[in-house]
């Protein structure tokens, strides 16, 4: 079984998670942020039999024989707009939750030298090609390879064969929009899971001309591990100024480049997510737009969780986009050569 959950920003009122192919349990949190004040809510999404389940990309058999399934949740903030409407999912695949909050009052961040860490050197160069939020690819894309024959989904996995073979799914969803295949730094082997779903995000926003993120921050982890711990979608602790942020959630993969290629490649009408469906596309390609989120990036840091047995005894993970009101502490760097 493996789920994504995600949450959008502005141009998406919709909460755009992936529609599980088989029953689940998902969970929508709303936030609208009024001054100072967040209110949150939290909805139920019910299991629902999905009538036209079929095999695919998303549908895996472990050893034992126990189908691994996808299901999802997300919403969609801003400071001024709350989502009108919310589909309630039929059962598949979870897809990492988002959350985007823009903040109409800046706390200051109290300002700390950064301590960095080992930092990722990947070589791959920044362009302007590619499709960015508000448009998105005309049609999802399968795994092809189908990694997920490759990766253990109950376990973390960066086998070169998983690696080898999501990458190659990367790089056949990248050539759809002319874009270069995904180069991963040389230290990859030696960074932590938490380090390399921060390094893959970071990949798919500077190949499209967006700026990376320049480091993981020490709350921010701390708040995405709490996500990560709950199957919940993270959001930036009490006290940390943001002007706007996006969270992410998935379950069930073994290897962050798996979760990545779903939200990238295989999130719009037709895939798993929950909250794209044909009587409301307000939610399609919600976990791509997040991953791609727009950010002024003065102060554009980052925070991911990592459990390994937190969704249903599966790795759970989490990411955390923010675009902080000063500078922070970072446990963690990126550099670009």
């Amino acid at each position: 079984m493996w789920a994504i959950t995600e949450s959008v920003q502005d141009s998406h009122p919709g909460d755009g998670t992936l529609k599980p192919r088989a029953p689940f349990l998902g969970r929508l949190a709303v936030i609208v942020v009024s001054g100072a004040l967040g209110v949150f809510g939290t909805l139920a999404l019910l299991p629902k039999q999905l009538a036209d389940a079929t095999p695919s990309a998303i549908t895996r058999i472990t050893p034992a024989g126990a189908q691994r399934q996808a299901s999802g949740s997300g919403s969609a903030q801003t400071a001024a707009t709350v989502p009108t409407s919310t589909t309630v999912p039929s059962p598949a695949p979870s897809v990492p939750t988002s959350t985007t909050v823009p903040s109409p009052v800046k706390s200051a961040v109290p300002a700390s030298v950064p301590t960095p860490a080992t930092p990722a050197t990947p070589s791959q160069p920044v362009t302007t090609h590619g499709i960015l939020p508000p448009q998105n690819p005309s049609a999802n894309i399968a795994p092809q390879p189908n990694f997920l024959d490759s990766c253990s989904g109950s376990q973390y996995d960066d086998s070169s064969s998983c690696v080898g073979a999501t990458l190659q799914a990367i790089d056949n969803g990248r050539q759809a929009e002319g874009l270069p295949a995904m180069t991963l730094p040389g230290n990859w082997g030696s960074l932590s899971p938490q380090q390399q779903l921060f390094v893959a995000t970071n990949l798919e926003r500077t190949v499209r001309g967006l700026p990376a993120l320049i480091g993981m921050s020490p709350s921010l982890d701390q708040a995405s591990q709490v996500g990560a711990a709950a199957n919940v979608d993270p959001s930036p602790l009490p006290g940390f100024g943001f002007v706007q942020w996006g969270s992410n959630w998935a379950g069930a993969v073994g290897n962050p480049l798996e979760a990545i290629y779903f939200w990238m490649y295989d999130d719009g009408p037709g895939s798993s997510n929950i909250d794209c469906t044909s009587s409301n596309t307000s939610g399609c390609w919600g976990h791509r737009d997040n991953v791609l989120l727009q950010l002024a990036c003065q102060d554009c840091v980052m925070g991911v969780g990592y459990v390994s047995t937190a969704y249903q005894g599966t790795p759970s993970w989490t990411e955390l986009l923010v675009e902080a009101t000063g500078s922070v502490p970072l446990d963690f760097t990126w550099q670009q050569q």
